[in-house]
């Protein structure tokens, strides 16, 4: 088994104001490479619809050496490099064309019941999949950990679930929840900094007309936490944002 590998032009709606690519487009691709590679080996989520299974995001950590640029030609690399009763583990890497490491990505995805919502055992439900699917190989990154509560949270951003927020599975789909924090940067902000360091925690589903609420905390000069509520206040996602100057 190997690596699936995407050659990827980046394009006008990939990029901010700078022609760098945003974390929220970089997600999507990623998404849209393991979406290739799953499928392409028999365990992409449409085959798993039909069996009444599918695949949820649990957390994700992103690192960026450095933002594809507009029109620059990217090669997507991804992969699973590990697998759990419950979880397995995705890598992910964008380079150059002289190979160089642009960004990474380690995400933690679980096996899912599509009606209840609950956990299956990956190893009963597709016992063949340690052996026909996993990817001998490490990532640079470390794996993605449990974020920490924010003690001081400051509404920042507040949003409507609508129409294009939603997946296949009729929920929020991954990256949006990142896109509702970049909203709830401030222009300002973003003029002045770049993300280079993204760890989210995928909490509880998100569907369409809920109102959520964005609350930020500043950690550090460069760091920041955000979380996700909705109406009930329950938390249904958590972000530490690490940012850099704009060169």
């Amino acid at each position: 088994m190997e690596k699936t590998t995407v050659q990827r032009d980046i394009e006008s709606n990939d990029v901010d104001f700078s022609f760098d690519s945003t974390v929220y487009s970089i997600g999507n691709m990623f998404m849209m490479a393991a979406n290739i590679d799953s499928s392409t080996k028999g365990f992409g989520v449409e085959s798993l619809l039909n069996h009444g299974l599918t695949w949820v995001t649990l957390r994700t950590y992103i690192k960026v050496n450095t933002f594809p640029h507009d029109r620059e030609t990217v090669t997507v690399e991804t992969w699973v490099e590990d697998c759990t009763r419950i979880t397995t583990q995705r890598n992910c890497t964008f380079k150059d064309a002289a190979g160089n490491h642009l960004v990474d990505i380690t995400t933690i995805f679980a096996l899912v019941d599509y009606e209840t919502r609950r956990p299956v055992n990956i190893l009963e439900k597709m016992p063949e999949f340690p052996e026909k699917f996993i990817i001998d190989e490490k990532s640079t990154l470390r794996a993605p950990g449990k974020l920490k509560a924010i003690v001081n949270p400051q509404l920042v951003h507040t949003h409507t679930v609508v129409f294009s927020d939603l997946d296949c599975n009729m929920h929020t789909t991954s990256f949006r929840y990142v896109l509702w924090v970049l909203d709830a940067i401030s222009l300002d902000e973003h003029k002045k900094k770049q993300i280079s360091e993204l760890e989210v925690n995928f909490v509880k589903e998100c569907r369409y007309g809920e109102t959520v609420s964005v609350y930020r905390e500043d950690i550090s000069e460069n760091q920041a936490v955000f979380e996700i509520k909705n109406e009930e206040g329950e938390l249904l996602n958590r972000q530490c944002v690490t940012f850099i100057d704009r060169k």
